[in-house]
């Protein structure tokens, strides 16, 4: 009967004659690097993460759904009202109570429609409903809790009654909105401000297109509070609009009314003014008398005026100049001083007394009475001499000044002159003013009554207004929102996008391998095979799989049933294995990984039963003496192995220690542990041990510590025929295998290939999953009995066809 293994293998597509070495080399695996991504490649990645997209789908529309239905439900109420400028030519009032006239205006909808949106109006609403004393305004009384969300979310909508307001706000209500509005306090305007804003953003203003028409909407949660809001804006805005049209003409014709009564009164105290002004100044009607008499008086103080100023002129000359000569010569050579007759006759009489006083020298002394007589007089008259240019100087100041003064004094008689007689001028002209202004007041009093007798028949008119309500608002039954289903429904495929796009970014980064090809793209070696992770076995076999026996080991476990995924995939590593060496089957094959807890122990004690179930003489040698694990996956004893026989133990047979289950597979653990582990395997002993081994077994699987972490895997790299480096699929880095193979190939090891361990394949290879999973679901009850026995029993390489 043929064997299970066999079964499961494609019949070969190549002739049957080919030469062994041709049967035997290694298939290579396309290189996928360059292949476009085909649409199952997404579906995986999407599939791979589906838990993370439902769970982020499931929280995110949960979360919306409760806030919708948390959300208070929204009524719609809508006012119909129509906007016409009536034709109309009115006197109004400007700025500066000009009067002026006024036709249709071309903007007048644009700003008709934009009062409509102002805060002022908004306002003037809020007092005329006293929505600041309704506490349903601000606040929705449906209540936004769970609760009431749920209880929404399974009954109908309904409009709830109006709570009763509470009348604890200092604005009291009034029906003079226009009053109170202008009138409040800032204190009371900004306690409106929330309650303007609030009506404010659920107002909606439209125009309907080629019409006069606009609709009022209102939105709230209170379907009767959007009803009377929008009703009284319209109402209010009505009445603005009357307000403002007929405040114009009111104010035109008051303003007319006040300036003709101005205007008469003016005209009368003109009239008394001028009888009053005649009488003052007693002017004749027909002449100007006093006229030449003026202008005589102007021409003699004009010429005094011109005398004294030529004469303050010299004397200013004749006393700067002085000045400035006593400053540079001295007093002396003052031409006024020099000039002086009282210094001349002072100098004179000084000469004589000096002949005299001479002549007495000539028969007296100095002490003889007249002699000193002299000499007293001619003293005094030196120094009288020497206060004379001061003297001088002082009168050419004096009379400066007493020009200067005269002149002052004659300027302003000449002005005071020149301006009575001005007056007297402007008091002949003012006459002719004042009975100017008296004509034109009596012209405006004509044009003003005129006018307000226009004003009278047209003011008449206006009372109506250009705004009038074409249909109110009725209190909504149904909620227009907000729209729950359309919301979740946008939340839902938001989610789902975000949770889709979020997969495939964590597969971008995501570095690890996780597929066949993975391995190929990155590390450019050929994959032996996929061995699946042991919770991805029993999921795939089902609820049919039988439970791992008690007491059996994890490695073990997993290929105790022979239909199992994951004796599938290492029935397929061991035909991948004898097929990798060229001419025969490798006899001595190492098996390391790149880092710790990778699965290489496990993949070491199910390769080397598979290898013994064809047959073959196995041996299982743990080379790795860090951390020895085999011999506690075959339930053995590890007091003596390979640290003794490399320590000087010559005698194999009694380190090698047989398997019950399978008598052609041997185990020889390793021993004590070292402390120099790398120096024992890089003996010759250890090479002389595997030529030894080598005599007596088929196949040797030799279990070594991780690469990376280690040199014992390089160092045993170089003595067998071939490495195998496991990788945990989805775990290991691309830069870690990378950095592994790369440390082997240094030494110049002949690396087989990949075995991608641990692998989830609903996440990284959906054909084995759904291979696996259909196949031995529905070909379960045609395996015949003998089939486990012929699996375990097989002879020779079958493994190998």
């Amino acid at each position: 009967m043929m064997s299970q293994e066999n079964r499961l293998l494609p019949l070969p597509s190549e002739p049957l004659d080919r030469p062994l070495r041709d049967l035997a080399a290694p298939v290579a695996v396309p290189a996928l690097s360059n292949e476009q991504p085909h649409l199952r490649e997404y579906l995986a990645v999407v599939l791979k993460r589906k838990w993370l997209i439902l769970s982020l789908v499931v929280i995110v529309t949960s979360l919306v759904t409760i806030q919708m239905y948390r959300m208070p439900s929204v009524y719609e109420a809508s006012t119909q009202i129509q906007i016409e400028q009536k034709a109309r030519s009115v006197v109004e009032t400007g700025r500066g109570g000009a009067i002026q006239i006024r036709s249709n205006d071309p903007n007048y909808w644009n700003t008709q429609l934009q009062k409509l949106k102002t805060q002022k109006l908004a306002r003037q609403v809020v007092l005329r409903l006293d929505l600041q004393n309704n506490p349903a305004f601000l606040g929705s009384p449906q209540g936004t809790g769970v609760v009431a969300g749920l209880r929404r979310l399974v009954g109908r909508e309904k409009a709830q009654p109006q709570a009763q307001p509470d009348a604890t706000n200092s604005i009291p209500v009034v029906n003079d909105i226009e009053q109170t509005a202008d009138q409040l306090s800032p204190e009371q305007a900004q306690k409106l401000e929330p309650y303007e804003d609030t009506l404010s953003n659920s107002l909606t203003v439209e125009p309907v297109e080629r019409t006069n028409l606009v609709n009022i909407r209102v939105q709230h949660t209170d379907p009767k509070i959007a009803a009377n809001i929008a009703n009284t804006l319209a109402t209010v805005f009505s009445e603005n609009d009357i307000i403002a049209e007929t405040s114009g003409s009111q104010k035109a014709e008051d303003v007319l009314a006040k300036q003709i009564i101005e205007l008469q009164s003016r005209i009368q105290a003109n009239e008394q003014k001028r009888i009053n002004y005649k009488q003052d100044n007693n002017i004749p009607l027909t002449d100007k008398p006093g006229a030449d008499f003026v202008a005589l008086r102007l021409s003699t103080y004009s010429t005094q005026l011109q005398d004294a100023e030529s004469k303050r002129k010299d004397a200013e000359s004749v006393y700067f100049a002085a000045m400035k000569t006593r400053e540079a010569a001295g007093v002396w050579s003052i031409p006024e001083v020099i000039k002086n007759d009282n210094i001349q006759k002072l100098r004179a009489r000084i000469s004589e007394l000096e002949e005299k006083r001479a002549a007495l020298r000539v028969n007296y002394t100095e002490e003889w009475p007249e002699v000193i007589k002299l000499k007293e007089q001619i003293k005094e008259l030196k120094e009288q001499l020497d206060k004379a240019p001061e003297e001088v100087f002082i009168g050419l100041k004096t009379q400066y000044e007493a020009s200067k003064k005269k002149e002052a004094d004659l300027r302003a008689s000449y002005f005071a002159e020149r301006a009575q007689a001005a007056t007297q001028g402007i008091a002949a002209t003012g006459l002719t003013d004042l009975n100017q202004a008296i004509e034109t007041d009596r012209q405006n009093l004509n044009l003003y009554q005129q006018r307000l007798n226009e004003i009278k028949v047209t003011n008449g008119d206006r009372a109506a207004g250009n705004v009038s309500t074409v249909e109110e608002a009725r209190v909504p039954h149904e909620p227009i929102g907000p729209q729950r289903g359309r919301n979740i429904v946008v939340a839902l495929l938001l989610s789902l996008g975000v949770g889709v796009g979020l997969a495939f970014l964590l597969d971008y980064l995501d570095d690890s391998l996780k597929s066949v090809e993975d391995v190929d793209r990155h590390l450019h070696v050929p994959t032996l095979a996929l061995i699946p992770a042991p919770r991805e076995a029993r999921r795939l076999l089902g609820r049919g799989a039988p439970e791992p026996e008690p007491g059996a080991t994890t490695a073990l476990a997993l290929i105790n049933d022979v239909r199992s995924p994951a004796a599938e995939a290492y029935r397929h590593l061991r035909t991948s294995l004898l097929l990798s060496s060229a001419g025969q089957p490798p006899k001595t094959v190492l098996v390391t990984s790149s880092q710790p807890s990778e699965g290489k122990t496990t993949t070491v004690v199910n390769v080397a039963t598979m290898l013994a179930q064809t047959g073959a003489e196995v041996l299982v040698l743990d080379c790795d003496l860090r951390r020895p694990r085999v011999h506690t996956h075959f339930g053995i004893a590890n007091t003596k192995g390979v640290t003794n026989y490399l320590s000087g133990d010559a005698n194999v047979g009694g380190l090698i220690q047989p398997y019950d289950k399978l008598p052609n597979l041997k185990i020889m653990p390793s021993g004590p542990v070292p402390p120099n582990a790398a120096e024992l395997l890089g003996s010759d002993e250890m090479r002389k041990l595997l030529y030894v081994l080598s005599e007596n077994f088929t196949h040797i699987v030799i279990d070594s510590p991780p690469a990376i972490s280690f040199t014992d895997a390089s160092i045993l790299s170089t003595m067998v025929d071939g490495v195998m480096l496991v990788v945990h699929g989805g775990h290991t880095s691309r830069s870690v295998a990378r950095r592994a193979k790369q440390q082997l190939q240094d030494v110049g090891a002949h690396l087989f290939g990949i075995v991608l361990n641990n692998v989830k394949l609903e996440g990284t290879d959906y054909y084995y999953s759904g291979y696996y999973a259909g196949y031995y679901s529905t070909e379960e009850e045609e395996v015949p009995e003998g089939a486990e026995a012929a699996g375990a029993g097989g002879n020779g390489h079958g493994g190998a066809r």
